[in-house]
């Protein structure tokens, strides 16, 4: 199921794409530092947004009790509530890390969630957006963990758990898993990543035989990319530069991944015209 969002962009504004800032990993100092950078952000752009779609991945650990919710983020979320207090809608989209939500950030901050993707129409242009895990064939496993994740009585139970056994259980469960990535070998995950990537290609190849989108925007790779999708090949062309000017004709399809906060401080833009990727060490190839 896809949510469908309408917005229009005044002159002078743009919409904003971010996604995978994991605040709260890997300790309380990195994150702090890195949540500062993240309202230093918002300050500096809250003057030109039409929109804000966190694409996932905000915090590395989110449940969300009936009436507790995980401590900290004071700073951002009082930062976004004062944007979503100006009228500037935001659209936060569940990840992988943040997918048990409830409805906190709705009645106390004025964000939208969404728990799956959504098809975003603006002026005379659709994207298809969302956090981009689990998409396409393959990765069986994942797919799986992620049905029992999200079963309703997996949340049941384990909200029955105490909050300080339910954080302690999942953080460390986060950290053993970044420690593996950490110690595998660089061939080992360039493969890794080359099989995740073609199985989200396939993906968007499948969805555009039914229906056309100008763009797909997700999150999740931790890898700032744009490319133009080829779409009777199962390859990407190469664009040459990080920021794409996009004059689109009719039958261009774009592919971009918003990054992280951890390495990149990337995010995208649109301003009805123009779709930008901007950050550190951005890549316009397809590997």
């Amino acid at each position: 199921m896809l949510d469908n969002i309408r917005m229009e962009i005044p002159k002078g504004k743009k919409l904003f794409f971010l996604s995978d800032f994991h605040l709260g990993s890997p300790d309380h100092a990195s994150s702090r530092e890195r949540e500062n950078r993240i309202v230093a952000w918002l300050d500096r752009h809250e003057a030109e947004m039409a929109g804000l779609f966190l694409l996932g991945d905000i915090f590395d650990y989110w449940f969300e009790y009936r009436h507790v919710v995980p401590k900290g983020f004071v700073r951002l979320f009082g930062k976004l509530a004062a944007i979503g207090d100006l009228g500037i809608p935001i659209h936060f989209f569940c990840g992988n890390h943040d997918t048990w939500i409830r409805d906190y950030f709705e009645k106390e901050i004025g964000i939208t969630p969404h728990k799956g993707n959504a098809l975003l129409r603006t002026g005379n242009r659709l994207f298809f957006i969302g956090h981009g895990d689990g998409l396409g064939p393959g990765e069986k496993g994942y797919k799986f963990m992620k049905a029992i994740f999200n079963a309703r009585i997996s949340k049941l139970l384990y909200s029955a758990l105490h909050p300080c056994w339910g954080y302690r259980i999942a953080i460390r469960a986060s950290r053993n898993s970044r420690k593996k990535a950490i110690n595998r070998q660089e061939q080992s995950i360039q493969q890794r990543e080359k099989g995740k990537n073609r199985n989200l290609l396939f993906f968007m190849q499948e969805y555009l035989q039914h229906q056309h989108v100008d763009a797909f925007i997700f999150g999740h790779r931790h890898w700032p990319l744009i490319a133009k999708l080829s779409l009777d090949k199962a390859i990407m062309e190469q664009e040459t530069l990080p920021e794409l000017h996009t004059e689109w004709h009719d039958h261009e399809v774009y592919y971009l991944n918003t990054g992280d906060w951890l390495r990149h401080d990337s995010y995208a833009s649109f301003d009805g015209t123009r779709l930008c990727l901007e950050g550190k060490n951005i890549r316009t190839e397809f590997i």
